[in-house]
């Protein structure tokens, strides 16, 4: 009998520590813009097996702020998931500029992230659209802007003059992210479809870098830079 409960409990541990090995993840989404405005509201996605999480928002560690928290607060899986809205203020002495650290937790599993927020935007991203034809660059564009965001399999941009820009791919009318596709570039302002071009071919990557092979001459490639031309991870 007293092995048989030996057993038992064993298999009790056993299983618990099973539970506590998978309820253990979080995951934050990397902040898709170089800086966020002070003013804005500041948007924070992630992933986590937990119900509930603590998310804290910090100060910058110098100037004095020494990563004080700004304010800690619990939020459930699902607000992480679908975006968990922190409003910020113009500059000021409690809003100041600098690197402020977003930290979500539960127990010893933690994720963050460090996001630098300043008084006015700056457009110091770039995405190239390059064509190529027999391994020579043909055409290429360039446009500056403050990041991407990749959500729903579209890749999107915008302009300092508010022109946006919209990727995706497709394949029998459902998002593709890789094998025969058509590759969508389309331009909108003020909400308005303005342009679009499409290509045809074979697609290999979709993402900060996307490449479509259109025939064994012509490709498309899409590359996202830093200012210092730099590839963004």
């Amino acid at each position: 009998m007293k092995k048989l409960i030996s057993i038992v409990l064993i298999f009790i541990l056993c299983q618990s520590v099973c539970v506590m090995a998978n309820d253990s993840n979080i995951s934050l989404d990397p902040y898709p813009y170089s800086s966020h405005v002070l003013g804005e509201d500041l948007v924070i996605y992630g992933d986590t097996d937990f119900d509930q999480v603590t998310l804290g928002f910090y100060y910058p560690k110098d100037q004095g702020y020494m990563g004080y928290a700004k304010y800690i607060i619990t939020i459930t899986a699902d607000e992480l998931k679908n975006g968990y809205v922190i409003p910020t203020e113009t500059y000021s002495r409690l809003w100041p500029e600098g690197d402020w650290t977003v930290v979500v937790q539960n127990g010893s599993a933690r994720d963050e992230i460090t996001i630098s927020m300043a008084i006015d935007a700056s457009y110091d991203r770039h995405v190239r659209i390059c064509e190529y034809s027999d391994n020579a660059l043909s055409f290429v564009e360039t446009y500056s802007c403050r990041g991407i965001v990749i959500k729903d399999n579209v890749l999107s941009f915008s302009l300092e003059d508010g022109t946006e820009y919209r990727i995706f791919s497709w394949n029998n009318f459902a998002p593709a992210n890789s094998g025969k596709t058509k590759l969508f570039i389309a331009t909108y302002k003020d909400g308005y479809m303005t342009d679009i071009k499409t290509y045809t071919g074979t697609l290999t990557d979709f993402g900060n870098h996307i490449t479509l092979t259109v025939s064994d001459t012509k490709r498309v490639e899409i590359l996202y830079w830093e200012d210092n031309l730099t590839p963004v991870q």
